[in-house]
């Protein structure tokens, strides 16, 4: 089922703003303070002890430790394509597409231009503007269909 085109604007958004590479980092520095501290203190996972035992064994928290690295690496190597497809996409639009897609959503200081505003600095007018967001949007919805956006940041 296709992404609804305010979800893609906001996963646009927040690329813009290098919020999944900022994610993949946060993901690998947990990674490297999970390897180096001997608890899991440090990112709030707890091991249930059995009622009839007073502590977990370190063999214990070895294997959930080495589980829990393993499930954040295969997260961020998802991201990490993910990311890869989403520039694809954006690379492989109609350059008159890209062109308004990358003036309206990848600005500086990372808000979205007006159409009006758009329209003067590619010399198009507003409504075809419009349409051609419209078509550059539906093409990455199309080419990012199938991937599972569950980023807090996009809820």
């Amino acid at each position: 089922m296709p992404m609804i085109t305010d979800q893609i604007e906001n996963i646009l958004r927040y690329h813009n703003q290098n919020g999944f590479r900022n994610d993949m980092k946060m993901i690998y520095g947990r990674i490297a303070d999970l390897r180096q501290k001997p608890e899991l203190s440090a990112i709030n996972y707890k091991v249930a002890v059995p009622a009839n035992r007073s502590s977990v064994s370190s063999v214990e928290v070895y294997v959930v430790r080495n589980a829990t690295v393993s499930e954040m690496e295969m997260e961020a190597k998802e991201l990490e394509r993910f990311i890869d497809r989403l520039d694809h996409a954006i690379s492989n639009l109609l350059p008159n597409e890209r062109s308004i897609l990358l003036s309206r959503y990848f600005t500086k200081d990372g808000s979205v231009k007006e159409f009006k505003n758009v329209a003067v600095e590619c010399n198009y007018s507003e409504d075809w503007c419009k349409e051609l967001n419209k078509r550059a949007l539906e093409h990455i919805d199309t080419f990012l269909s199938g991937y599972k956006i569950e980023w807090q940041t996009l809820k």
